[in-house]
């Protein structure tokens, strides 16, 4: 059954009102939502960069650790 105007007509304004401020807060909540997923997605390629340094580092102090021990 689909909503017709004169049904809508006879939806009481305090309903309306509520369901207004509903859709407010779901597209409150939406819109931090994707701003979380943004975040993250941004933290996750830092991370990723971080991570390849990190293990760049690793790798030359365990070439000086067997350099030293050679000589």
């Amino acid at each position: 059954m689909a909503l017709t105007d004169s049904m809508i007509g006879q939806i009481p304004q305090e309903l309306v009102g509520r369901v207004e401020l509903l859709i407010t807060i779901f597209q409150a909540v939406g819109i931090f939502v994707i701003l979380y997923i943004i975040f993250n997605i941004v933290n996750i390629i830092i991370n990723r960069k971080r991570n390849k340094q990190i293990d760049l580092l690793v790798k030359n102090v365990e070439e000086m650790k067997k350099a030293l021990k050679k000589k």
